[in-house]
């Protein structure tokens, strides 16, 4: 009897790239699950300055929330393509 190579749900999830859009242009993520902290660092790689704050948005997501605003220590969990978000620099306020 061989031994047969099987994989599990959670062995497929470790190995699994999501394809997102942000700011148009298409980035790839290896988790399921995005923060405002990593979205904005893949749209501005160089911060502008200490003072800017960031507006994130967000659509087609995976439910319960598919659309909506991601603030700040917060996460959402994206599809396997599609997901898209825009990030605008905002002044402090």
């Amino acid at each position: 009897m061989s031994e047969a190579a099987t994989s599990t749900p959670e062995d497929e999830a470790r190995h699994t790239e999501y394809a997102i859009v942000i700011n148009g242009e298409l980035a790839v993520v290896p988790h399921q699950e995005v923060s405002y902290t990593e979205v904005v660092a893949i749209a501005y790689p160089t911060r502008p300055d200490q003072g800017t704050t960031y507006t994130v948005t967000y659509r087609n997501a995976e439910a319960p929330k598919h659309e909506g605003i991601l603030v700040e220590g917060e996460l959402v969990t994206v599809k396997q393509e599609g997901t898209t978000f825009n990030v605008t620099p905002t002044g402090k306020s």
